[in-house]
């Protein structure tokens, strides 16, 4: 049961991690393809986006680059199917290489494919939508790309990009398309040759072995042409294979990437599952050994060799797990959906992994049994014959602290995962309920989208209603995912520059999200021209810009100036984003034109009664859009969505790891006492009561688990002090924690010793005496 139960939750979590791993293997030549990524100096950010131009210019000075192709992500586009407009939803506009470079099974024209600017390319399922049973090569369809309608010609059709890859596209259609989107975005620039149009994504197929020096030093030559002196551009490149686990810091339009922490927690889990399942057999097997080793001496009068017995015992080892393997797959199958709900994922059986699974599985199976059966049967196949035959019993006995050695490692493993669930759950709750420096309760957001004169009309609409306290209006709520990152030059070092968050506020932002106001009135500054900005800086501001005295200046009552416009305050420092990160300097500009998120602050109480009210006058003013809203409360849940899954699925695995210790547990006390009888039967005799009797067996467990919960803290520090380390703001962790692993661990295992040990005290000592 043990062995099952911890095979089918290693296959679960293998399925995760194999998954995981084979991002981006489809594509055969994927270790010669590469993405630009762009480091900027100001913001120290980086970012996969670069310009059209940075491509043509590669494609025709970079002597390692084979093809260069650049890609924009439209997103939604619409086709004409049946006379209605049907969405797909991942649309790119790209140079024709792109199909050169990744390698996609492309029916249809090889060369060229983009060349013309009505030309598209469609997946397979999309073309199965669209053409069924037609070949769609050489058709014409209407296509409407950001509300511009046009007639296409279908140049070719490639397979399902699958879903372990970070490039993701359902249709391709002209780098063209893009070229023009962005040129009607911005008046007066020209895409194809800006330099400082950031929008582009730029692949490259290398030489096999490509000189990663000189290519740098390619990069450097053309930053310099392209930007001179004031270049804050970094250019290199990043292999596809790193795309989806190492671009946690890269700024793309993608967003598929993976996460290696969990993917390091789940091996560990699986591992950890594995070694107690593997501990309850040699535990076990040890256990019941003294009985196999009359058999063991017999056998070996009779002649056969200590390698023969060996072998046997560690082939019985591997056929039982063989014979546990389809179990465990069942078993693996039924859970999978419980599983996907713990890990908040979909665990997909991908058809080019199978193979991998059931080699992985295979062969694990296999490590287990052999691991398993080696300690025993290499044991067994050494003991002497002539002492065997004397003294069978003795050769169990010897191994007993062998034995309490291995239920020790099993329970160092709970108590592990028991304090890293508490010390985990107290850093989720911390982070729900510490004062993050502004209004955190009966707050209400609600998504309007950039339409100032919307806006407005349903700020002041909904300030009339009783239950509404304040209402205030920023692009981004609080906390932000995300942000605006921007720079200003040091007021006193000129040539340093400080790097910030910008957040545009209206009037009545800070008032309706409680911020305290340092320096400076609220909003008693009107600017002298339209283009000047009026600014609240937090306290890191003031500190990282060098500022001795923002406002108040004699000659100069209105602030001082900074990027293009003044400050007019000085708030109170608060959590901009999560306790992930520091608070960055913060500038809250005054723009009531980019107002996307409404802040609502209601009367405690109030919320359902206040939200149909709402409703009412958003669908006055947008009657055909969604209300969009959250509350705080699950602006912050969302948040920290990441930490409630860790500390449920490794709450989960504790409670497993326990179940399956447990188990060991149970059996090994169950043969101890039986093999015991006639000892509990003397002690009887001799006036031993049965208190004492069960006391003497609960003393030496209770022993066991004092070890494993001392020997689990060190190793608890230094794991959760590690995953504490990436908070900015973190609890602390605290004695109880070790306290309760202990009380839980001494519960568990004292409740399954004492069961057996109190039955076995209260047997009549006739009985016992004549067991043999």
């Amino acid at each position: 049961m043990g062995l099952s139960l911890a095979l089918a939750a290693s296959f679960i979590i293998l399925l995760y991690v194999i998954n995981e791993l084979s991002y981006n293997t489809y594509f055969k030549n994927r270790k010669q393809i590469y993405r630009v990524v762009n480091y900027w100096d100001t913001f120290k950010r980086t970012s996969a986006q670069a310009p059209y131009v940075l491509g043509q210019t590669m494609r025709e000075e970079f002597s390692h680059v084979q093809e260069v192709a650049s890609a924009i992500h439209f997103g939604e586009i619409e086709i004409k199917l049946n006379q209605e407009f049907v969405a797909i939803k991942d649309a790119v506009s790209a140079d024709s290489e792109i199909f050169k470079i990744f390698d996609f099974k492309l029916v249809g024209q090889q060369e060229n494919i983009l060349e013309e600017r009505n030309s598209i390319v469609l997946s397979k399922k999309q073309s199965q939508k669209l053409f069924p049973d037609v070949n769609p090569i050489g058709k014409e369809i209407t296509v409407r790309i950001k509300e511009k309608e046009a007639v296409f010609i279908v140049k070719g059709v490639f397979d399902d990009i699958p879903v372990n890859s970070t490039f993701k596209a359902e249709c391709f259609v002209s780098s063209a398309w893009g070229i023009d989107y962005l040129n009607e975005r911005r008046e007066g620039e020209n895409a194809e040759t800006d330099w400082a149009g950031w929008d582009w994504e730029t692949w490259l197929l290398l030489n096999e072995k490509p000189d990663i020096v000189s290519l740098d030093a390619q990069f450097r030559a053309v930053e310099k042409k392209a930007y001179g002196e004031n270049d804050n551009c970094n250019y290199s490149i990043q292999n596809l294979s790193d795309v989806y686990l190492h671009s946690q810091h890269i700024d793309d339009w993608n967003r598929i990437r993976g996460n290696l922490k969990n993917i390091r927690i789940f091996s560990a889990i699986a591992i950890l599952i594995i070694i107690v399942a593997a501990f309850n057999y040699i535990i076990l097997s040890t256990a019941v050994s003294s009985g196999r080793a009359q058999e063991i001496g017999i056998r070996k009068t009779n002649g056969a060799s200590s390698q023969s017995i060996r072998r046997q015992l560690l082939n019985e080892s591997m056929i039982l797990a063989l014979l546990v393997f389809p179990i465990a797959m069942v078993l693996a199958w039924v859970g999978k959906p419980y599983a996907e709900e713990l890990f908040q994922t979909k665990l997909l059986i991908i058809k080019s992994n199978i193979v991998f699974y059931i080699l992985v599985y295979v062969f694990l199976t296999l490590l287990i049994g052999f691991v398993s059966g080696l300690y025993t049967s290499s044991f067994l196949a050494k003991l002497n014959v002539i002492s065997i035959l004397k003294n069978p019993v003795q050769t169990g006995k010897r191994k007993t602290r062998i034995r309490s050695a291995l239920i020790v490692v099993q329970l160092v493993i709970f108590c592990i995962f028991v304090s890293s669930t508490l010390i985990i759950h107290s850093q989720y709750k911390f982070a729900l309920d510490r004062d993050p420096g502004y209004n955190n309760k009966n707050m209400l957001f609600v998504n309007v989208g950039i339409n100032p004169s919307r806006t407005e009309t349903f700020i002041n609409n909904i300030k009339a209603y009783p239950d509404v306290k304040m209402v205030g209006g920023s692009l981004f709520a609080l906390p932000v995912q995300g942000g605006m990152p921007t720079y200003f030059q040091h007021l006193q070092d000129k040539s340093k520059k400080v790097s910030g968050q910008m957040l545009p506020v209206n009037k009545g932002f800070i008032k309706t999200m409680g911020l305290t106001l340092l320096e400076g009135e609220d909003f008693s500054w009107n600017p002298t021209n339209d283009n000047e900005v009026a600014f609240y800086i937090n306290e890191t501001a003031v500190k990282e810009l060098g500022i001795t005295n923002p406002i108040g200046f004699a000659t100069d009552p209105f602030g001082q100036h900074v990027g293009g416009g003044r400050i007019i305050g000085v708030v109170k420092d608060f959590n901009v984003h999560s306790i992930h990160e520091e608070i960055p300097p913060l500038f809250l500009a005054i723009f009531d034109n980019y107002v996307e998120q409404v802040e609502i602050r209601y009367e405690a109480g109030t919320l359902g009664t206040l939200l149909p009210l709402l409703k009412k006058e958003w669908e006055k003013v947008a009657k055909d859009e969604l209300f969009n809203y959250k509350t705080i409360s699950e602006f912050n849940r969302e948040l920290y969505t990441a930490e409630k899954d860790l500390n449920t699925i490794i709450s989960f695995f504790a409670l497993f790891t326990l179940f399956i210790a447990a188990i060991g547990l149970f059996g090994v006390t169950l043969f101890i006492m039986k093999s015991q009888t006639k000892e509990i039967g003397i002690k009887r005799v001799f006036g031993g009561s049965e208190k004492g009797i069960a006391f003497s067996f609960v003393r030496e467990n209770f022993i066991m688990v004092v070890i494993a919960t001392v020997l689990s803290v060190p190793v608890t520090l230094v794991i959760m002090n590690r995953w504490l380390g990436e908070f900015a703001f973190k609890t602390n962790i605290a004695w109880w924690v070790f306290a309760i692993t202990f009380i839980l661990a001494t519960l568990v295992v004292l409740t399954t010793v004492l069961f057996h040990s109190y039955r076995a005290s209260r047997v009549n000592p006739v009985e016992a005496l004549r067991y043999e």
